[in-house]
């Protein structure tokens, strides 16, 4: 697994990548980025986890539904 780190906004096409937005989508991500930002400022825990973890879950949960069969 390879890590990419994007330099700046140019190499993102950040731009570009607004105009493939629909209106509704553009809202939910906007009120997505304030809530994030707003939960970060006021010190609360953030509820993401790491790509291991959700491997992990994934696997355990795969694991669970084929015992079942």
């Amino acid at each position: 697994m390879s890590n990419i780190l994007v330099d700046t906004l140019e190499d993102a096409d950040v731009m570009e990548m607004q105009d493939d937005l629909t209106p509704e989508q553009r809202a939910r991500w906007e009120d997505i980025i304030e809530r994030d930002l707003r939960e970060i400022a006021e010190g609360k825990p953030q509820k993401y986890i790491t790509g291991d973890e959700f491997w992990g879950k994934l696997t355990e949960a795969v694991m669970r539904q084929y015992e079942t069969v």
